[in-house]
């Protein structure tokens, strides 16, 4: 039975609001401000439990968010930011579900 604490609840929304936002940056529109609040979440998240996740990954996908936001780009830098914030999307899923204690 998994154990109920202020960690697991946070890691479970967590993980439920990346894949939102995944489903999100696949059917909706760019400019939508939802997922730039989804990251501001996951900023406090990672500090405030510091060392359990890769700053670098997460600040990336801060500013590919950032860059999908305000639209700078189209074309093949399009996909690769979508890419990338796809592919950290999918770890912060994968590491949130790792350290959930059970």
């Amino acid at each position: 039975m998994p154990v109920l604490n202020a960690f697991n609840t946070l890691s479970v929304i967590v993980i439920v609001l990346a894949i939102w936002v995944g489903r999100m940056r696949f059917t909706g529109k760019f400019d939508s401000n939802h997922p730039l609040l989804f990251y501001a979440v996951l900023v406090f998240y990672t500090r405030a439990y510091e060392g359990r996740f890769q700053n670098y990954f997460i600040f990336a996908g801060v500013v590919a968010a950032l860059f999908l936001r305000f639209e700078f780009l189209g074309g093949w830098f399009l996909k690769a930011f979508r890419l990338i914030e796809f592919l950290v999307l999918c770890y912060v899923v994968f590491t949130a579900f790792s350290l959930l204690e059970y």
